[in-house]
């Protein structure tokens, strides 16, 4: 059991593909109250009964996006290892956070609750009946498309083999020998280098006489994030601001800049 849920399975980090997933979640679960009409919603009368039926799936699609755009913060966290685990853990959380609000959306428009002055213990003894009995049965009817869609848009992040870089400065004896995910950014300042790296849980780094340019050259999986500096993708911890205030956050307390001109490059590489 444990065994299998370490197993590493496909995540979607796409947002076109998450957008894909809620809509097409959310369409199967209007069409389930549209024309199975579970759990006795049969003897809601209504005008536009199936539109408000069809309602349900929009409140879920919206917090199934919003749920998805969270993992994946999660996800970069986690080195871009996704396991079974963590897709259980994921199911879990959606179904608690989309509940409160389809409950709401439950009790304004097919029980009219703003006109019951009714109270809030009853209100929330209704919602444990309400996720108990009929929201809980839906969310595992919908559990296997669910997993079929993530797995079909997601993708597997298998981890590559550690690489090793050397950077070299233009004087004689500037050598640094270190792994590819130490690395953090390079800065430039007028002929020299500063290249920030992790080491023994340390931020360190070394000044060269160099270039921007020919140490992108050394290091080609390096990217502009603003004419002064360089950085490593894979270890931002998240963007703040902005496109004309926009700053790169690391994982230990260290900003640098990221210029307008190559916000949208870093984004999109990013898939944020």
């Amino acid at each position: 059991m444990t065994s299998f849920l370490l197993k590493e399975i496909a995540f979607t980090s796409s947002f076109k593909y998450q957008v894909m997933i809620s809509v097409i979640l959310g369409l199967l679960l209007a069409l389930i109250m549209i024309f199975l009409e579970p759990f006795g919603t049969y003897d809601f009368k209504a005008d536009n009964k199936h539109l408000i039926f069809a309602g349900f799936g929009i409140v879920f699609s919206i917090f199934y996006l919003v749920s998805s755009r969270m993992e994946v913060w999660w996800f970069n966290s986690l080195n871009k290892k996704w396991e079974v685990k963590h897709e259980v853990f994921s199911f879990v959380i959606l179904v608690l956070i989309s509940s409160v609000p389809i409950h709401f959306y439950n009790q304004v428009f097919l029980n009219d609750w703003f006109n019951q002055n009714d109270t809030v213990s009853n209100y929330v003894s209704h919602g444990i009946w309400f996720f108990r009995n009929s929201l809980l049965p839906i969310m595992l009817l919908l559990l296997p498309f669910y997993l079929y869609l993530r797995n079909r848009f997601g993708k597997l992040h298998t981890a590559e083999p550690l690489m090793e870089i050397e950077i070299l400065g233009a004087n004689k004896g500037e050598k640094l020998v270190i792994l590819e995910n130490q690395l953090l950014f390079v800065k430039s300042s007028e002929n020299y280098v500063e290249i920030f790296y992790e080491k023994d849980d340390k931020i360190q780094h070394n000044v060269f006489r160099n270039t921007l340019t020919a140490i992108n050259e050394q290091a080609p999986f390096l990217i502009y994030c603003h004419r002064s500096y360089l950085v490593n993708i894979d270890n931002i911890k998240r963007i703040k601001g902005n496109s004309q205030n926009a700053k790169i956050e690391f994982h230990f307390d260290m900003e640098i800049p990221l210029s307008n001109t190559y916000y949208k490059n870093v984004k999109s590489v990013l898939s944020v």
